[in-house]
């Protein structure tokens, strides 16, 4: 098949991937440059849903976080670079005598969910913490990992770029119709058309989509100058601190729905701050790079993933938001699949149909 992907931030990347691995011709189409959007960030935390209250969309997860391992190895060994994946787990205070409760009760639950693979336990305040932010101690989990989101947009391209993918920067899309694509390049047909250019694409599907909200969610991040290696993740606030491979520590991210530019600005201070006085260590260290992204978040909060409406040839895998990168591999394989009409499996909330449902 030949197959365009309008998009290559990790979404697209893996879909590119998937269908080459089944021998299709593929192209990619990106506007900028490889994971120049939310794709290009700093945190890339892959932490599971809450084992309670058990949905299809936390099993397809959990299966996902499950099979990254040996995803991202095999794109690491392929490409020759690092994606900065590692199961590493994740700390997460408690505060209150109701947040361990439920804590308490998770655990319960984990052991069957989660099927004795991974654990989600109680524990003492580790001296990673400082004592007054987590005063009842911590939950920890051994599911969680985290990845290197550029490097990991890089890997995975240069591994497509090794499988066969053509991937065209810098070649903006102006308009989709039924397997076929438009820009100053012009007119592009294909056997099937993924369309996954983040917050950007939506406004692509807008002429096929009319109940799609054109939304995307500002997040900011901080890269910190401080060696965390060996030391898991921590969750606490909304906040995360990411201690990467290099010796780097990321933390963010801001979730603003309304904003006047995409850059960095002083919504970010008040997230190092937090991180700073949950972390004794990172008090002092110096802040690196200030990031900011748009994640691209669809009509619903859930990813939108299937064919459009009106239009022949033509899928969406978009609305990633902040689990992107922990269904990325996943999700490709589900692209390779249903442009063939062949069976696939996902949630009923993640589809078109659901998000335009509206209820």
């Amino acid at each position: 098949m030949r197959v365009i992907v309008v998009g290559a931030g990790i979404w697209g990347l893996a879909s590119a991937y998937a269908c080459a691995l089944r021998g299709d011709t593929v192209t990619v189409y990106e506007a900028g440059e490889i994971g120049s959007g939310a794709s290009g960030g700093i945190v890339g935390a892959l932490a599971p849903l809450v084992p309670d209250l058990w949905t299809p969309k936390k099993q397809f997860q959990l299966e996902s976080l499950h099979s990254a391992e040996d995803f991202w190895s095999e794109i690491d060994g392929t490409s020759g670079l690092r994606s900065g994946y590692g199961r590493i787990g994740r700390l997460q205070p408690l505060q209150t005598e109701r947040s361990r409760e439920l804590a308490e009760a998770r655990a319960q639950e984990s052991r069957t969910l989660w099927r004795g693979q991974y654990h989600w336990t109680l524990q003492p305040c580790p001296e990673l913490i400082a004592p007054e932010a987590a005063p009842l101690g911590v939950i920890h989990d051994t599911l969680s990992a985290r990845i290197f989101p550029a490097q990991a947009a890089r890997s995975l391209a240069k591994a497509c770029i090794a499988r066969g993918v053509r991937i065209l920067e810098n070649h903006p899309v102006a308009s989709v119709h039924s397997g076929a694509i438009i820009g100053a390049f012009g007119t592009v047909e294909a056997d099937a058309v993924i369309l996954s250019a983040g917050s950007q694409g939506f406004r692509l599907m807008a002429p096929y989509v009319p109940l799609h909200e054109k939304t995307g969610v500002k997040g900011q991040a901080a890269l910190l100058d401080a060696d965390l290696v060996g030391q898991p993740q921590v969750y606490a606030g909304g906040v995360y601190v990411i201690p990467h491979e290099n010796g780097t520590v990321a933390v963010g991210s801001t979730s603003e729905t309304s904003w006047d530019y995409p850059e960095p600005d002083e919504k970010l201070d008040p997230v190092i701050a937090q991180a700073r006085s949950m972390i004794p260590a990172l008090a002092d260290a110096p802040v690196l790079q200030r990031w900011a992204g748009i994640r691209p978040k669809a009509r619903r909060r859930d990813p939108m993933v299937g064919k459009l409406p009106e239009l022949e040839r033509v899928f969406a895998v978009s609305g990633a938001f902040k689990i992107g990168f922990s269904l990325a591999h996943s999700l490709g394989t589900v692209m390779a699949q249903m442009i063939r009409d062949e069976p696939y499996a996902i949630p009923n909330s993640f589809t078109v149909d659901w998000h335009l449902a509206g209820g």
